[in-house]
């Protein structure tokens, strides 16, 4: 149990550093991550900006690579170690839509709909707030570790208990955009690789192997021919699913303009990485398997794209490389001008300098599955 006087503290050195970050410097940073968003993603209302302000605050890389919150622990070399190690700990944020299941004094304990865990909660601002959270309401938030309780950091939005089906499927849509957010449970994360590696063993038998290439004019076609013969595979697996409410709708996957526009597409679902899509992968395979196509210049400037793009998985470009690790280095010879680069022994350190982000970062299952409290909320539908 936490005490009053670190909640309170919490509340203090919150105000400190938003008024902290009201630097030009920072404005500045903060004007450029919204430009970098999609536009669906940023919202308009009072409430969103606060929420996003809150995320820049706590999570945001600036360009050294630290966060607000990281400079003004910095910047304050008065504060307590607790202090420190708290704030330093905000940076890991719990986002998602948690449940009331009951009042605790001056705090509350709520299921998060996302990852199945169970929080206690409390205000900096007193526990007189939780008066508009009834029993079965549903709170969208963001929560910070206070010690090993937890607050709210940024706005927060309450759904009475008869907005349940909005709740859960808010719940879902968080799920379904950052998977990660339910890792946070160990059961959610080992069967999300469960399930993942029964998604790869779908697709591998309806394709016939875990990368494909398609004409990109047939691509969204073969996609949905794909996931309506995954729907029926799952209701012949599980016959019980047809009888629910709604049965087990296919999923619906749009595939963007410019991707179905492309001469090829390939799909491809790896182990570790998941499902993907690759724009123009026929040039680029084309160009690893006879180097003298970079002459051309849509090889050359599309096998550039492949390992410059951060969107394209340092995966990819180990398994072009695989197939050949010679004609692999002559590639990254010509296109790198490095004379002397060699695959075999110089391979991953390329993948490291051009995507430090992938290669840093342990992997994750891309699927997140629904826990027992959403699935009944959401009707029992898988």
């Amino acid at each position: 149990m936490v005490g009053e006087d670190l909640v309170e503290r919490a509340g203090e050195l919150k105000r400190q550093l938003v008024e902290f970050s009201e630097q030009p410097r920072y404005a500045r940073a903060f004007s450029a991550m919204l430009a970098d968003q999609d536009e669906a993603d940023v919202a308009v209302d009072d409430n969103g900006l606060v929420l996003l302000w809150d995320s820049f605050l706590l999570e945001h890389r600036l360009k050294d690579g630290r966060t607000v919150v990281e400079h003004f622990v910095d910047a304050h070399p008065d504060l307590l170690s607790e202090e420190r190690q708290m704030l330093l700990g905000w940076r890991d944020v719990v986002t998602g839509v948690f449940e009331v299941e009951r009042r605790d004094r001056d705090a509350l304990t709520v299921l998060n709909l996302v990852d199945d865990l169970t929080y206690r909660v409390r205000s900096t601002s007193g526990g007189s707030v939780f008066r508009r959270t009834p029993k079965r309401s549903f709170l969208l938030a963001r929560l910070v570790a206070v010690g090993d309780e937890w607050v709210f950091s940024g706005p927060v939005s309450v759904l009475r208990p008869a907005e349940r089906a909005l709740a859960a499927q808010v719940a879902l849509d968080v799920s379904l955009r950052s998977p990660e957010a339910a890792f946070r449970n160990p059961e959610k994360l080992a069967r999300a690789w469960e399930v993942q590696r029964e998604e790869r063993q779908r697709f591998i038998r309806f394709f016939g192997t875990d990368l494909v290439v398609v004409p990109g004019e047939q691509a969204q076609q073969r996609l949905d021919e794909f996931y309506r013969a995954r729907q029926e595979e799952i209701l012949r697996e599980h016959p019980e699913v047809a009888r629910r409410p709604g049965g087990a709708p296919a999923p619906v996957i749009e595939l963007p303009p410019d991707l179905v526009e492309c001469e090829t597409v390939a799909f491809i679902y790896d182990e570790d990485d998941g499902m993907d899509f690759l724009a123009e992968f026929g040039l680029v395979a084309d160009a690893f398997a006879n180097p003298d196509l970079l002459r051309r210049r849509r090889h050359r400037e599309t096998v550039l794209g492949y390992l410059h793009d951060d969107t394209v998985a340092p995966t990819v470009l180990r398994r072009l490389a695989a197939r050949d690790p010679e004609t692999a280095s002559t590639v990254v010879r010509r296109l790198m001008k490095r004379p002397r680069f060699d695959w075999a022994r110089d391979g991953e350190e390329l993948l490291r300098s051009l995507k430090p982000d992938h290669v840093a970062r342990a992997p994750l299952p891309t699927v997140a599955p629904v826990g027992e409290r959403l699935s009944a909320l959401l009707g029992g539908g898988r």
